[in-house]
Parts: structure tokens; sequence; C-alpha cells
């Protein structure tokens, strides 16, 4: 899985006032950036969010507390639940595994 944007996300959750930020999400990886930035702005190989749901990816918006994942009519709530579970297992991205994760506006779990 790529990681991009990572690199401070730690400290950046963790500084006060709490940083919004905004990420792209697929099987393929995540793309993590300042919340200033639309998503479909941010593309990777193989990651690629659209306006109207054309794209491959999930948008999120997260802070310290949350990581709200919108909706996409191409993810099930298992296939995020799927994309959590790879998310959680890895280390540089250990911060965000505390977060109430909600899709659709709704809390899922594992």
């Amino acid at each position: 899985m790529q990681i991009i944007g990572a690199t401070h996300l730690e400290e950046d959750l963790k500084a006060e006032p709490f940083r919004k930020h905004k990420a792209v999400l697929n099987e393929t990886g995540i793309l993590i950036f300042p919340a200033s930035v639309q998503h479909a702005t941010m593309k990777a190989d193989g990651i690629s969010y659209e306006d109207d749901y054309n794209g491959n990816a999930l948008a999120v918006v997260f802070d310290a507390h949350t990581f709200e994942i919108r909706w996409h009519r191409e993810f099930s709530e298992d296939r995020v639940r799927a994309l959590l579970h790879k998310l959680r297992g890895i280390v540089d991205l250990a911060s965000l595994t505390a977060q109430r994760v909600t899709y659709q506006g709704r809390p899922i779990g594992e």
C-alpha cells in the first residue's frame, strides 16, 4: 500500500488547536494532505478521487478525534472495513487507529 503525505502526521494530530486533514484512499494506498486542498486535485498512480463518484478512491476528512469517510457508490461497508483493517496494520499510520471512524455519517468498525 502506498502512503503519501504521512511524514509529520503524528505531530500534526497532537498539535493544538487540532488540525484538519484530508485524504483519498483505496486498496492501492492513501494520500494525506492539508484540509485546504480539494480531494479531486490529489492523484497518485492508481488513486484518484473524482467528483460525482467517478474515481476509484474514497474522500476522507480527519483530525485527532475523527476519521470521516465520505460515501462512494463503489465502496460497500464491508470493503471500507477491509480498508480500515489494512490501514490499522501499517505502523506509519498508527496515529489514525484510535480515532472514531464514520462512513456515510455512521460509526463503522472492523
